[in-house]
């Protein structure tokens, strides 16, 4: 049994995983949905004016080091963490991609903990809630055995679509390039003036992470169809626990080889007295 939950263990965590993102989507649209317009707006418009006056610098990768900032807690990133929060949740927002079967929790920052739970936003690039001369920067861990996240990422494909939703609103991307870089090489993310632009990345190849994998999106129309079904406020479906089956099934199969009653030999029988074959 042991050996079998080994098998079946990341497929197991995986499935226990999304239970746990779709708890924190939900959660985190109920208590939008319970915030009254006007504080969304309010909360927004902050939003805005912080990209407006944001002022691009070297950025830092967070698979080598924090940003300094981050690291020290300084006042400029404690007020940062305070943009895009609603009362009762640390999420911000909520990334879904369907055809590579993500649906993740958005929170500030980079930290480990933080982009090994769900999508990190990467402190000073600009907040995911679009607009024109921007570019949010998103990442999350791939590989891990508890958790897929970012781990399909590299099958993006140009011309895939993927949107982010905040405070209720939803931004569609489109996917015009990807790319493989070394880490600190950072120039393909800068903003484009006057574009809405989102990259997504992370480390590659999985179990060696030298290099970044990165996915460059540009903003589209918002489609009329309600795309967002495609969630429904719940993240992706964890889908059957096929990996239960196997455990159950495996195990039962193992103790009725290990503890079944041998079965008994016919012996045969003796010829009659007289009789010659």
């Amino acid at each position: 049994m042991v050996g079998i939950g080994l098998l079946v263990y990341p497929d197991a965590a995986d499935w226990f995983a999304r239970l746990g993102h779709n708890a924190e989507i939900s959660g985190y649209v109920e208590r939008v949905e319970a915030t009254p317009s006007a504080e969304r707006r309010g909360i927004l418009e902050a939003a805005y004016a912080y990209n407006d006056e944001l002022e691009p610098g070297p950025l830092t990768d967070p698979y080598v080091a924090q940003h300094e900032d981050e690291a020290l807690r300084s006042d400029v990133y404690l007020a940062y963490e305070r943009m895009l929060r609603v009362s009762g949740t640390d999420t911000i927002g909520t990334l879904s991609y369907p055809r590579l079967d993500i649906g993740l929790p958005v929170y500030h920052g980079t930290a480990d903990a933080t982009i090994s739970k769900g999508v990190g936003h990467l402190y000073g690039t600009s907040l995911p809630v679009g607009g024109p001369s921007t570019r949010s920067v998103l990442t999350a861990h791939s590989g891990l055995p508890q958790s897929q996240l970012f781990t399909r990422l590299p099958e993006a494909e140009v011309g895939d679509t993927f949107w982010i939703s905040v405070l209720g609103e939803d931004h569609h991307y489109r996917v015009e390039r990807t790319e493989t870089v070394l880490p600190g090489e950072t120039e393909s993310l800068e903003i484009i003036e006057g574009e809405d632009w989102v990259t997504l990345f992370t480390c590659t190849p999985i179990g060696v992470n030298s290099h970044r994998f990165m996915v460059h999106a540009v903003r589209i129309a918002d489609p009329q169809s309600d795309q967002q079904e495609a969630i429904g406020g719940d993240g992706i479906p964890p889908g059957f626990p096929w990996w239960a089956v196997w455990f159950a099934g495996g195990s039962a199969v193992v103790a009725w080889v290990l503890f079944a009653p041998p079965r008994k030999k016919r012996r045969a029988a003796a010829p009659e007295p007289g009789l010659s074959s």
